[in-house]
């Protein structure tokens, strides 16, 4: 195997009782790449996103396949989810419980991974804040989520994501929520964070725009199926699948 593959997903098949959501995928992410993902609402994309996080549902069985990290099989019992992995969600202003501060948060998922003392915690959530743009750290590890905007929610999503300094990211449509002038922030911090600590990224969108700011690669999946894998400048400049010519053409 290839030693600049972080992760390699093998004919994976995802049912729900009879009906296959996700067929034969095979798919790759290099170390050191963003590997976006694009296809229409249903097309099974965020599926692939909870089956390599090992967070499917009951109802959804794995029948075929595997996802290896790092060559090592990805299993609920993977102690790499939620350290090595981490992931950035959609719809930035659901993902936090209103109920705890900014700061509970941060405590909460540095605790699961280090043991320090409050006044060390509070230290690496304001570094943290800081390397996402966000500045006035104090007031914004006080508040709740209620209280800040989505943008600012979405770049702490991505703090609390780098905290435990991971090798992949799987980013799930982390742009949908936002407007414009905060989509194109977001852009351009996650392509400088990406380049500064060397990260893999697996971007999850239906945001052609985005794929092509960020993305290195590229795989096109249509009804559950990869129909198309190729870099960035051949998927948009010479694709070679009907779907992705359908959805460029869409896009223009």
């Amino acid at each position: 195997m290839q030693t600049d593959i972080l992760l390699n997903i093998e004919n994976l098949c995802i049912n729900i009782g009879r009906q296959k959501v996700l067929k034969n995928i095979c798919l790759q992410a290099k170390k050191g790449r963003i590997l976006g993902i694009i296809g229409e609402s249903g097309s099974g994309k965020s599926t692939l996103c909870r089956a390599i996080m090992q967070q499917l549902p009951p109802s959804f069985q794995q029948t075929d396949g595997g996802i290896l990290f790092n060559q090592y099989p990805l299993t609920k019992e993977s102690t790499y989810i939620g350290t090595e992995i981490t992931s950035i969600l959609q719809n930035p202003m659901m993902a936090f419980d209103t109920i705890q501060t900014i700061e509970g948060h941060f405590f909460e998922t540095i605790k699961a991974q280090y043991k320090m003392k409050p006044i060390q915690m509070r230290q690496l959530a304001e570094q943290y804040l800081e390397k996402v743009q966000l500045y006035d750290t104090h007031r914004i590890l006080k508040s709740y989520s209620f209280e800040l905007s989505g943008g600012m929610l979405q770049r702490i999503m991505i703090a609390l994501a780098l905290i435990s300094k991971p090798q992949l990211i799987i980013a799930d449509e982390p742009t949908t929520a936002l407007d414009m002038v905060t989509q194109h922030n977001i852009v351009t911090l996650l392509k400088t964070l990406q380049s500064q600590e060397q990260l893999t990224i697996l971007l999850i969108t239906h945001d052609l725009g985005v794929i092509a700011a960020l993305a290195d690669d590229v795989a096109v999946i249509y009804n559950g199926e990869i129909v198309e894998c190729a870099d960035v400048y051949t998927c948009f400049d010479s694709p070679k699948h009907t779907y992705t010519k359908q959805l460029l053409e869409a896009r223009l």
